[in-house]
């Protein structure tokens, strides 16, 4: 009876053995990309003269540059053409998990210039983001790539001083994002990680009433206003965290759920003054 005692204890204690704990991944390794789309999702534009071009990382409208076909030349402020571009991408690189300082992804710009009115101009047009991770710290084998996809609504203001609250030129141009979770969860070896988008440079912050009716969109919208003549961006980079990201006012700090940002943009037709 005690050998049966003695033996049955064993087996207990053999059996309540807890399971090895996976580690946590310290480290991964990452590379983003954004292209606009070209194919479903290719950008639209408003009645008028169409002369755009469409590439992978640039849109843009207006006159011919350097006096050759639409986009020859370089987009710049300055010239009788205006667009929007995807610039400083693919980024790749490493990132820790819970790492303070967020790892450069890209940058969206506008480069708004006066147009004729005869021009078309964008109205919509989607980008897909590509995110790849493979954990570094331990090594492991690579997650799945992550196809993210978000959509650009563009129209053009009138230079007729009638500008929003806030602007600067005659008149601003009003971009306004909506996004919606700003923690998005993915799996890794029993162990969940937070992904997100933050902005890390530009003026991407809460916009007047004025400036979010004229986006046709509710007061409290977050974007930024475009001056006339001038070229603006936002830069932006990646956090991958162990737990959700709490935010209490995410119009302030600009951050964005990987994939769920969506840009709209109101603009209306501008005309140049005929001398």
């Amino acid at each position: 009876m005690r050998k049966s005692l003695i033996y049955a204890s064993l087996a207990i204690g053999v059996f309540a053995v807890p399971a090895a704990q996976a580690v946590p991944v310290v480290t991964w390794s990452y590379t983003v990309d954004s292209v606009w789309n070209l194919g479903a999702g290719a950008p639209t534009f408003s009645a008028g003269t169409l002369n755009a071009t469409t590439t992978a990382t640039e849109i843009s409208w207006g006159a011919d540059l350097n006096g050759g076909a639409a986009g020859n030349g370089t987009l710049a402020v300055g010239v009788e053409r205006s667009g929007v571009l995807i610039e400083n991408a693919p980024q790749s690189g490493q990132i820790d998990t819970n790492g303070v300082v967020p790892q450069a992804t890209n940058t969206f710009s506008h480069v708004n210039n006066p147009l004729d009115a005869s021009y078309a101009t964008l109205l919509t047009a989607g980008i897909t983001t590509t995110l790849n991770l493979t954990p570094f710290l331990p090594a492991g084998a690579a997650l799945p790539t992550k196809t993210l996809t978000f959509n650009i609504n563009f129209m053009e203001t009138s230079n007729d001083g009638s500008c929003v609250v806030g602007a600067t030129s005659n008149c601003d141009d009003v971009f306004v994002i909506s996004f919606g979770s700003l923690n998005n969860t993915f799996d890794y070896d029993g162990s969940t990680y937070y992904s997100s988008i933050v902005k890390t440079t530009g003026p991407l912050d809460p916009l007047s009433a004025s400036a979010c009716a004229e986006a046709g969109v509710a007061a409290g919208c977050l974007g930024f206003l475009t001056a006339e003549g001038a070229k603006t961006s936002v830069d932006f980079g990646i956090l991958i965290t162990s737990a959700p990201i709490n935010v209490p006012e995410p119009g302030v700090l600009g951050l964005l759920g990987l994939g769920l940002l969506g840009l709209l943009g109101s603009r209306r037709m501008k005309k140049l003054p005929v001398c």
